[in-house]
């Protein structure tokens, strides 16, 4: 089968956005947050004088220093992940403006609420299957979960999952720590952290079959792939 050559650079841009868009529809499906998203937003809610996003680069900036500790070492091109992460949080918060339906309070039935979250949990499998198909990194955690997955030969999809679960566990302590109760928290949290390796993997083996990425910064794709 002949494969459709597609621009690494526009599968990093479209993954961009379309974990934006997901977040958001989860969000308003209000099932519960992201494993990964649950610990920052946690401790914004238990101090006021974080916000999300403050509270996001904190976390984020543990995981990097684990990353790096278990790389042992540290390159400059590794920052690239929280330039993604900017980059996202500012698609997120321009979607959010953008399409209606998600700033505005509405009420929605069980059954909506549900299709959202699974319709904003599939299309998050595909969003982190793209990045993981650029030569562009993806957010810190995913850039954790990437590099080191390829640097031990483990599974992304056994290595996703176990990284998920252990997330969903900090958040569970954190949670109950400074609440006494979950905050943040839902079935949809616990379903997500559950099975989106193996859908992430899914989505990695239908992309391999029909489509090839081809970087359109030949030695961008270089410098970073040799910044591993």
């Amino acid at each position: 089968m002949n494969k459709k050559a597609i621009s690494s650079e526009i599968i990093y841009v479209l993954a961009i956005v379309i974990l934006a868009f997901a977040v958001n529809l989860m969000s308003m499906a209000n099932l519960g947050m992201s494993m990964i998203v649950c610990p920052a937003y946690i401790i914004s809610e238990k101090f006021d004088f974080l916000t999300y996003g403050q509270a996001e680069y904190l976390i984020a900036t543990m995981v990097f220093i684990i990353f790096c500790l278990v790389m042992k070492r540290f390159k400059i091109s590794y920052l690239l992940s929280y330039l993604t992460g900017i980059l996202y949080a500012l698609f997120s918060d321009l979607i959010k403006i953008l399409v209606r339906i998600f700033n505005q309070n509405l009420t929605i039935s069980m059954n909506m609420k549900i299709g959202y979250y699974f319709i904003g949990m599939i299309l998050s499998g595909l969003a982190v299957a793209l990045f993981y198909k650029t030569y562009l990194y993806p957010q810190v955690y995913d850039f954790f979960i990437k590099v080191v997955a390829q640097k031990y030969q483990i599974s992304i999809k056994i290595f996703k999952t176990c990284f998920d679960c252990s997330f969903l566990v900090i958040s569970f302590i954190i949670s109950y720590v400074l609440f006494g109760e979950l905050v943040g928290i839902g079935i949809g949290t616990v379903i997500m952290a559950c099975c989106n390796g193996m859908m992430i993997e899914q989505f990695q083996k239908i992309f391999d079959r029909y489509f090839i990425c081809i970087p359109y910064f030949g030695k961008l794709k270089i410098y970073l792939e040799g910044g591993l």
